[in-house]
């Protein structure tokens, strides 16, 4: 199940909105970074846990430039939701793939005569 947080606020001023505008790119750019760095087979069994500890040591981290907590959740999510998507694309490629029921696949094999 996925679960998206919507918040809201009354009388928010131009300021503040920019400061959240500005986190959520910033935020943006670090869940394309996972995705493009372990949303391929090199992402295969590396958790969020991983992930964090090697941008802590190598320092890639100190560039988010937000807070700790804000973009560990982000590299979270971002690992969940590549979880999820190979779990779907496992559950998709299960189908037959042999066309209408009842036709046969051409090539190879043996053949009535």
């Amino acid at each position: 199940m996925k679960v998206t947080r919507v918040a809201y606020s009354a009388d928010l001023n131009a300021g503040k909105f920019e400061q959240l505008a500005e986190q959520a790119r910033r935020l943006g750019v670090i869940r394309s970074k996972v995705w493009r760095e372990y949303g391929s087979v090199n992402g295969v069994g590396v958790t969020d846990r991983v992930i964090r500890d090697r941008w802590m040591a190598d320092g890639t981290a100190g560039a988010f430039t937000v807070l700790a907590n804000a973009w560990k959740e982000t590299v979270r999510d971002a690992v969940a939701d590549i979880t999820a998507n190979r779990e779907a694309a496992k559950a998709r490629s299960a189908r037959p793939s042999t066309g209408e029921p009842g036709t046969r696949r051409s090539g190879g094999g043996c053949s009535p005569r």
